[in-house]
């Protein structure tokens, strides 16, 4: 029996019953609960008693036997107990709960859209009585209060998910979000520039915890999740990289991030604060201790230095300082492929010779060391507005 980490997760391979050795992706990174699950399949397995599982282990235990081509017991079968109603909070947990939810990089971003679902559906709402009316209204509602198109999609896309979950443990079998048609998101694209006076002014704003949020931003071209979940063994100093794996970026690949110079004290500092509870590199020290700062503590800082600087709207968006950094590679004249390494994201298709054009970290680190950050004024356009 072994517990081995694998692309970002671990992995259980061990003997359920004694004869063939197999492998078992738990998408977990505590290695403490995969060795706990491990333990409960095995139990259950030699004993033959599967009703006792908990969600993660039944959840876990079914996968196997599916993968595996093994017959379901049972005791795993969906039909082979009675379930009380579900609520949509009740749901919301066990979604929460749910290996491959807990182990995303948007998990954050799940929790958030929860908050506003719940808040508008009802915590106490059947999910069985949610329907495709239940679900445009909700549309309705949420553009009355001004949220962005996109926002409301990503939204239904998380209660969409919600249902996937349900129907994979077998506790529903319709996802009616699939019958809502999404809305269209074009009128609200933004297309915007922030000058390195105004990050700077906007930093200055911000509690000092949030500032290397800010920075890494902006001199790495990072998403506010990937930031968020930064861990202290992706980030190499010495060779001034940062390596995520595929379970930690939006496009489920491997991402090298060169870490510009500018960083190198951030990270230092950032780097000296520790907690046993996290290896995350950023944290929020305060006097209730160390710790990760939370989704909306995170949320709120960028709106308040916005607000305190009397800014006029429409105001930057962190996320903003993504689209920034793109614009400052390109008039610094980086190479575009490179650009697009760092970014993760590629637009087009590439080429045979870009496929095969090997990227080395060296390049990465002198790519940005060349890059320059003060390109003009900020400049920020929405669609539909004047």
């Amino acid at each position: 029996m072994a517990v081995k980490m694998r692309n970002g997760s671990y992995y259980v391979y061990f003997r359920p019953f004694k004869d063939k050795k197999i492998g078992l992706n738990l998408y977990l990174r505590n290695k403490g609960e995969a060795r706990r699950i491990e333990s409960l399949i095995l139990k259950a397995c030699r004993t033959g008693s599967y009703g006792s599982l908990d969600l993660d282990s039944r959840e876990a235990c079914v996968r196997m036997f599916e993968n595996q081509g093994w017959q379901l017991p049972p005791d795993l079968r969906g039909g082979s107990r009675p379930r009380e109603e579900l609520t949509l909070w009740k749901a919301c947990e066990l979604f929460l709960k749910y290996p491959e939810i807990k182990a995303s990089p948007n998990a954050w971003r799940y929790i958030s859209a929860i908050g506003h679902l719940v808040d508008k559906l009802g915590k106490d709402r059947p999910v069985k009585s949610i329907w495709v009316p239940d679900l445009k209204a909700y549309q309705r509602e949420r553009l009355s209060e001004r949220a962005a198109a996109g926002t409301i999609n990503w939204e239904l896309a998380t209660l969409s998910k919600l249902f996937g979950v349900l129907i994979e443990i077998q506790h529903d079998g319709i996802n009616p979000v699939h019958l809502v048609k999404r809305l269209n998101d074009k009128s609200g694209e933004r297309d915007v520039y922030l000058s390195f006076h105004d990050v700077q002014r906007i930093m200055d704003q911000c509690p000092a915890w949030f500032r290397p949020f800010v920075a890494t931003a902006y001199y790495t071209g990072m998403r506010r999740g990937e930031i968020l979940g930064l861990t202290r063994k992706q980030v190499n100093l010495v060779k001034r990289i940062i390596t995520l794996s595929p379970d930690h970026t939006k496009e489920g690949h491997w991402k090298r991030v060169p870490i510009h110079r500018n960083l190198v004290p951030i990270f230092e500092e950032a780097l000296k604060v520790t907690t046993l509870k996290s290896e995350k590199v950023f944290l929020l020290q305060d006097k209730k201790g160390v710790r990760p700062p939370g989704i909306e503590t995170f949320k709120n800082c960028w709106p308040r230095a916005c607000n305190a600087l009397g800014l006029e709207k429409p105001w930057p968006r962190f996320h903003d300082l993504r689209h920034a950094w793109r614009t400052n590679a390109r008039r610094s004249e980086m190479n575009p492929t490179i650009a697009e390494s760092i970014m993760g994201h590629c637009s087009r298709r590439r080429s045979v010779s870009e496929r095969y054009d090997r990227i080395s970290e060296q390049d990465l680190v002198q790519a940005i060391d060349a890059m320059t950050f003060d390109h003009g004024p900020t400049e920020i356009f929405v669609a539909g507005q004047r």
